[in-house]
């Protein structure tokens, strides 16, 4: 491979580096998916050319009957909470293996964007042995050192990657008026063939958190999202776990890793849950359908959903 090149080509399976107000929704119960196709394969795309979007469109062969992967966000804050995430997520990875582990941002603090003993050698060494890969979005918190790309290998700043049927966007909220991303991020949607696309970053798009959402987001991203057929947008910030459905698409902010938790405060469109609670998600993909487990340190499911699999819209 060209060291110019902006693909990267990986399995998925390489081990990690070294180194309050509630309001929710009644959930309808799951179904289970029928199996699919499935395998793993890595595009970093930092600045997309146009053989990066040939690849993009590239069909992946069959393997597995279904794909499953963990997200947690705004976690690297070095206290009991994180810890307990973690033991939590390495616990189901155990039964049931994680295929990668997705963040939504706001990875390492204290000090901001750098890894330590505190805030990651030990609360996340069983990731560590376990080998599960990294898939990290960059947040505000992370802009302090150069971490998220060392450690967690996210050398750039927004990316994607395939996972059997999945097509996995990840962006960066801390520049979503940026023009390169923008057309990394039409070309990627307009190739994609794969049968479902998630998106992920850091700054959340709609949020009834204590931070405000990005109405740049708003004006940018998210019509995007809704004509190329996106089913699930991944977000973080606001530390709590939060489920919109805006215009179809499913907004879910992750944002319980470990950071102190924020209260709901205000409303926004197509509010299902608001719940400022410690979590991880635990996210399987099916052939009809994602199911999203939002999972506590004691294993208790803040939710359990089914996020129904959406078609561009023609």
């Amino acid at each position: 491979m060209s060291p110019h090149s902006n693909i990267i080509q990986d399995d998925g399976m390489r081990p990690a580096p070294r180194r309050v107000r509630r309001f929710a929704r009644r959930s309808r119960p799951c179904a289970t998916g029928v199996a699919i196709a499935a395998a793993t394969a890595l595009l970093g795309c930092g600045i997309e050319s146009s053989a990066d979007a040939a690849s993009a469109s590239a069909k992946a062969p069959a393997s597995a009957p279904v794909v499953r992967f963990a997200v947690k966000g705004d976690w690297g804050w070095g206290g009991p909470e994180q810890r307990r995430v973690t033991a939590r997520l390495c616990a189901e990875h155990r039964i049931h293996p994680f295929r990668f582990l997705l963040t939504t941002g706001d990875n390492f603090y204290q000090p901001d964007g750098v890894a330590n003993s505190a805030n990651f050698t030990v609360p996340e060494r069983c990731v560590t042995r376990l080998g599960l890969r990294w898939r990290a979005a960059w947040g505000n918190h992370d802009l302090g050192g150069d971490s998220t790309a060392t450690v967690l290998g996210s050398r750039r700043r927004w990316f994607t990657f395939v996972s059997g049927p999945v097509r996995v966007v990840v962006l960066d909220s801390n520049d979503p008026e940026n023009a390169t991303q923008l057309r990394f991020l039409r070309r990627v949607l307009k190739v994609a063939r794969q049968r479902v696309v998630i998106v992920a970053y850091h700054h959340p798009t709609y949020t009834m958190g204590l931070h405000e959402p990005s109405t740049a987001q708003q004006r940018l991203w998210a019509p995007l999202f809704r004509k190329a057929g996106v089913s699930l947008v991944l977000q973080g910030h606001n530390h709590a776990y939060e489920r919109m459905v805006v215009r179809g698409v499913t907004y879910i902010t992750t944002g319980g890793g470990g950071a102190p938790l924020y209260p709901c405060v205000r409303t926004a469109p197509g509010a299902e849950a608001c719940l400022p609670d410690h979590h991880f998600l635990n996210v399987t993909v099916a052939a009809r359908r994602i199911r999203v487990d939002a999972v506590t340190p004691t294993g208790r499911r803040l939710e359990r959903i089914l996020v129904p699999i959406r078609r561009p819209l023609r």
